[in-house]
């Protein structure tokens, strides 16, 4: 072999093992990120349980929740001091769907609830004076449908919004509630 085959076999190789190590140092900053992430879920899921919550939805910090007879919907934040924000209200009198608004300093959630064919429930628009989002719920072409849903509101829909919607595969209106 020559000195030029030589060169480029040990440069061929040098470049598989730099890109092998990046490959490896990025994977483990990846499981080195999720760990809290993981925590914080547990922790989460503890407090919930321990107080005798029922949950829907868990998010990384974030769970809907609500009791044994299903008449309270509840929203809890875990803040980033460990410490834990609820917001509850009820859910006595019989609706399509029930939904609660919640947030931090830093983050605001809507939970909803489908009480009346959830099944039907494709997707959620939430709506303000001057925009409005939809919000895939249930995709048609899966066999599956969830029963409840959580909208992460971004900095321009805070406290701007004004209707949520329940909408049909034909993006029909199935039912409104003024927030």
């Amino acid at each position: 072999m020559s000195k030029r085959g030589l060169l480029l076999l040990l440069t061929g190789l040098l470049i598989v093992i730099a890109i092998s190590v990046t490959a490896g140092v990025g994977y483990y900053q990846d499981e080195q990120r999720k760990q809290p992430l993981a925590q914080a879920q547990q922790k989460l899921h503890e407090h919930m349980t321990a107080q005798g919550w029922y949950t829907y939805i868990q998010g990384s910090t974030v769970v809907l929740f609500t009791n044994d007879t299903e008449t309270i919907l509840g929203l809890g934040i875990m803040n980033s001091d460990g410490g834990f924000s609820t917001s509850t209200r009820d859910t006595i009198e019989e609706k399509p769907f029930d939904s609660i608004h919640f947030g931090n300093t830093t983050d605001e959630y809507i939970g909803i609830r489908f009480n009346e064919k959830p099944k039907d429930v494709v997707y959620v628009r939430l709506s303000g004076s001057d925009w409005s989002e939809t919000y895939t719920v249930n995709d048609p072409r899966d066999e599956g449908y969830v029963m409840s849903y959580l909208i992460t509101l971004d900095e321009s829909q805070r406290g701007r919004f004004k209707t949520l919607e329940t909408l049909d595969g034909d993006r029909n209106v199935m039912h409104v509630e003024e927030l």
